[in-house]
């Protein structure tokens, strides 16, 4: 993968799930955010929401939608993020990482 334009590198503090389907301040700047960026071929997201041994990489050609949380509005859980893998992206940040061993998650 040969990248050629740089994107920039954001730290999205999601806060509470809800601000997904609210129309407040941080919902507003999140799509203007997506308005006045260019198009991504690939997009990396690094998560701390799991514990287990290890890191891994998603290697699924179509990751679904998790839903790590509960109790909250029934409109939240209808929310989808049809994501696809990528094998090109997930070769890379094995390779990135070394020393480090990141494993796969076909899961």
């Amino acid at each position: 993968m040969k990248m050629t334009n740089r994107m920039p590198v954001l730290f999205i503090g999601h806060g509470s799930p809800v601000n997904t389907i609210e129309d407040i301040e941080f919902s507003r700047a999140w799509t203007a955010i997506g308005k006045d960026l260019p198009y991504p071929t690939d997009v990396l997201c690094i998560s701390a929401h799991w514990e287990n041994e290890g890191s891994r990489v998603t290697e699924m050609e179509k990751p679904k939608t998790i839903y790590d949380f509960f109790g909250f509005p029934p409109e939240l859980y209808e929310k989808h993020y049809p994501a696809s893998g990528s094998p090109e992206l997930t070769q890379l940040v094995q390779e990135l990482a070394k020393p480090a061993t990141i494993g796969m998650d076909q899961q």
